[in-house]
């Protein structure tokens, strides 16, 4: 078989460019730190770093949740502390109020620092997270929980929904208590249920008329227990939030070693094969040099 002149000069040019392309991806890989450029350089390789990634993605997500859940948790503690601040201040003043000591008077002044203090309730009640979400109307956010129905008269319009937001794959943390709860559905001292705003409405009523009803210091309590209750209740979920976020951390981190095993590339070897690959490219140079000289008229 005889080969042309001109085939000789396309395959030299042919190994040129294979070399170049070569010594090209090694200099890619060095300066992107990463072995796998393309699917094609390691299609197993690169389907475990697809599935790396996405699920170290979903865990990324969770630790974002934990961040929001975290936010709004302490936000309501903060509230819910508030809240028992002035029920306590209420209490004391109930019990000044109730001081057979104490004239007519004396407990009208008494009665206006306790509607303060229910302005203060209602207030708080009504309290928005960072996002202008309500804390207390569960499921209905954009709902304020509390509205005054009239002299002396709460209503609660929110419902007893309580939000999740998921932490694991198999983990869903409570952020957030219903009002309904917290507030309205109270054990009342005279049977029944009580809300906590009425109550204390009821007392400064009293206080005004001379006249105030000493079993107001247990509706008081009974509030005020149901709201140590729940702080207690949101401070293991903050608890259980950063055990989570730990464990998420420590995952993320075997994500990324896992990772880093498949596709990031390993420098000396690169190196190496970036020398050999520049020896071979020079040497196709000047291969392809020779072979543009030969000429049958050089000989002649």
């Amino acid at each position: 078989m005889r080969i042309s002149t001109g085939l000789m000069q396309r395959l030299a040019v042919n190994a040129i460019i294979d070399r170049q392309a070569d010594l090209s991806r090694t200099q890619l890989q060095l300066a992107s730190g990463q072995r796998i450029m393309t699917p094609s350089d390691d299609p197993t390789g690169t389907t475990q770093v697809f599935k790396f990634n996405e699920q170290k993605a979903k865990v990324e997500q969770y630790q974002l949740n934990i961040g929001r859940a975290q936010s709004r948790l302490e936000i309501e503690e903060g509230v819910l502390g508030a809240i028992g601040d002035s029920l306590q201040r209420v209490r004391e003043l109930a019990v000044r109020g109730l001081n057979a000591s104490q004239g007519p008077d004396n407990r009208i002044a008494i009665a206006q620092e306790v509607r303060q203090r229910l302005d203060e309730l209602f207030e708080s009640v009504n309290s928005t997270d960072g996002g202008g979400e309500y804390l207390f109307s569960g499921f209905q956010s954009k709902t304020q929980p509390v509205v005054n129905a009239g002299v002396g008269t709460f209503s609660f319009q929110g419902d007893q929904g309580a939000r999740e937001l998921q932490v694991s794959p198999n983990r869903r943390i409570q952020t957030s208590d219903s009002g309904f709860e917290l507030f309205f559905n109270l054990p009342y001292s005279g049977g029944g249920t009580q809300n906590i705003l009425e109550t204390v409405h009821d007392l400064a009523t009293g206080l005004e008329s001379n006249a105030p009803n000493s079993a107001i210091l247990t509706d008081i309590d009974t509030a005020m227990d149901r709201l140590l209750a729940v702080r207690a209740k949101i401070g293991a979920r903050l608890n259980a939030l950063d055990s989570q976020r730990a464990v998420n951390e420590q995952y993320i981190v075997q994500m990324e070693s896992s990772l880093s095993e498949i596709q990031d590339l390993d420098y000396a070897e690169a190196v190496g094969r970036l020398n050999l690959q520049l020896a071979g490219f020079q040497a196709a140079q000047q291969s392809f040099q020779r072979i543009q000289s030969l000429s049958l008229f050089n000989f002649l």
